[in-house]
């Protein structure tokens, strides 16, 4: 059920927009808030820049979050889930409202820490190949077996 609530509905961009739920769906969801009945606590003129912002043709990496702080802005920095100081998280109540950017880690070595920890990771694999070769037994399992049974066969023999 949709809220009426233009507060709670600018909110509710900013989840789809840290979700990356698709312009579409975004512009919907502020153009609902901009219609909404109930407009206290929303600056209309930034939740209408931050819609400018959605639909500007040829968007770019840095529209997602532009809008984001537009909409944050709109709420006078905080939302309104956020608890009222002082209160402690019960239950499943977790007692915050945040709302955080994607997190996209790096591919790759992206700095030195990631190429020691390669380096790390190679050296222990050419340390237990070598550890493998030098410390291998010096007969194997099939020769022994063929051993045993030739020296079997030859007590057979003599018996």
């Amino acid at each position: 059920m949709e809220s009426d609530e233009a507060a709670v509905l600018v909110e509710q961009a900013i989840a789809l927009i840290a979700n990356d739920a698709g312009e579409a769906r975004v512009a919907e969801r502020i153009e609902d808030a901009l219609e909404a009945p109930r407009k206290e606590g929303v600056d209309l003129a930034l939740v209408s820049r931050a819609l400018a912002v959605v639909e500007r043709p040829g968007q770019d990496g840095a529209a997602p979050s532009e809008t984001r702080e537009l909409l944050v802005a709109s709420l006078g920095g905080r939302l309104p889930s956020a608890p009222e100081g002082g209160e402690f998280a019960t239950g499943t109540d977790t007692g915050t409202s945040v709302v955080l950017e994607e997190f996209r880690p790096t591919r790759g070595i992206a700095d030195g820490g990631d190429a020691a920890l390669f380096a790390l990771a190679l050296v222990a694999v050419v340390v237990g190949v070598w550890l493998s070769v030098q410390l291998r037994p010096r007969h194997s399992i099939r020769e022994l077996k063929r051993r045993t049974a030739t020296e079997k066969r030859k007590e057979n023999r003599e018996q």
